[in-house]
């Protein structure tokens, strides 16, 4: 699907990467900033021909990889650091690389040794009511996206609030938890464009993934969709003409697409209530009654999406785990 020209900017070239899989996401958005030296925003995952890709789009706007000086990862997901070590080995030369403190641990090589699939995944998938088929076919997925990055050895580490400036462009990052621990946005006040990652994308809700992996987190009763409610909260009051996300189209109504989201995930708070009046269920089996069709690769997300709007329904007091399983059992409450 081909997506709409980014606007063209000064000092501001937009690098769409076309996705092959998974479809949805259509594009990996790469972003180059600056006169020269440059700043990238993110990389892109490392598929056959992206780094091609990438060096053609940035030759033609009369840069090469070796006018990188700096890269800044929005989050420590495969898809957005993929290409960085392929970058500075065909640069041909080191390029400092940030990312936030809480999505370090995602970029290591420590993390790259170990199974992406968890012993922890496979116990809460078990505990979500999963059958034994579709955790295997979960892990078999999971075991291909080693393939998608190299670790980054070299990396620091970027805080709310931390600038980058250059000529022709000045960034603010702002730390919007949610889809992730690390997820940050970048703020361009020149230009007034917000570079979103995933925290924001124009044709799909972007997904708060249950934080599994809980020995990362500094706060236990962290939750990622309160976390990720809260986040858009902290960009409502920006002056924002375009949002240049990670994925797919450039969004030019910053406040629309908040409220959008916000009524979202109310409304599929009220779905999973209702799914869960009649009597208690594993999370597993209200997936049909929340999603009209989920893909086979995405029922992982599904898992995922229904758990972190029970956690908050959990907090609203409407709803309860009424046995502690496996698998874990659930039912409304009323109000």
């Amino acid at each position: 699907m081909q997506i709409k020209p980014f606007p063209k900017l000064e000092n501001i070239h937009a690098i769409a990467i076309p996705l092959p899989e998974p479809p949805d996401l259509l594009t990996a958005n790469v972003y180059a900033v600056g006169k020269g030296p440059l700043t990238l925003i993110d990389t892109g995952p490392k598929i056959p021909g992206s780094l091609k890709f990438v060096k053609e789009k940035l030759n033609i706007a009369g840069f090469d990889f070796s006018d990188i000086e700096r890269i800044i990862v929005t989050h420590g997901h495969v898809d957005h650091f993929g290409l960085a070590v392929s970058i500075q080995e065909s640069a041909g030369q080191a390029i400092a690389c940030f990312i936030h403190a809480q999505d370090r641990w995602r970029v290591s090589r420590e993390n790259f040794r170990e199974e992406l699939w968890t012993d922890g995944m496979e116990r809460f998938m078990a505990m979500m009511g999963m059958p034994k088929s579709e955790i295997q076919k979960m892990r078999n997925r999971f075991s291909s996206f080693r393939a998608l990055a190299d670790p980054l050895d070299e990396v620091s580490v970027m805080e709310d609030g931390d600038e980058f400036e250059g000529d022709g462009y000045h960034l603010r990052v702002i730390h919007t938890p949610g889809h992730s621990l690390g997820t940050c946005c970048l703020h361009e006040s020149q230009q007034k464009i917000l570079f979103s990652g995933d925290h924001i994308i124009k044709h799909i809700t972007p997904n708060p993934f249950v934080e599994i992996n809980r020995n990362h987190l500094p706060d236990t009763q962290y939750q990622s969709l309160r976390a990720y409610l809260e986040s858009l909260d902290k960009l409502a009051g920006l002056d924002v003409r375009f949002v240049f996300p990670g994925h797919g189209e450039y969004i030019d109504d910053l406040p629309g697409i908040i409220s959008s989201y916000k009524a979202h995930h109310r409304e599929r708070m009220d779905l999973v209530w209702k799914a869960l009046k009649v009597q208690s269920r594993p999370i597993y089996d209200l997936i049909d009654d929340i999603f009209p069709f989920v893909p086979e690769n995405d029922v992982f997300l599904a898992v995922s999406e229904i758990f972190v709007h029970l956690e908050i329904l959990i907090n609203e007091r409407r709803a309860a785990l009424t046995d502690t399983g496996p698998p874990a059992l659930y039912r409304a409450l009323e109000y």
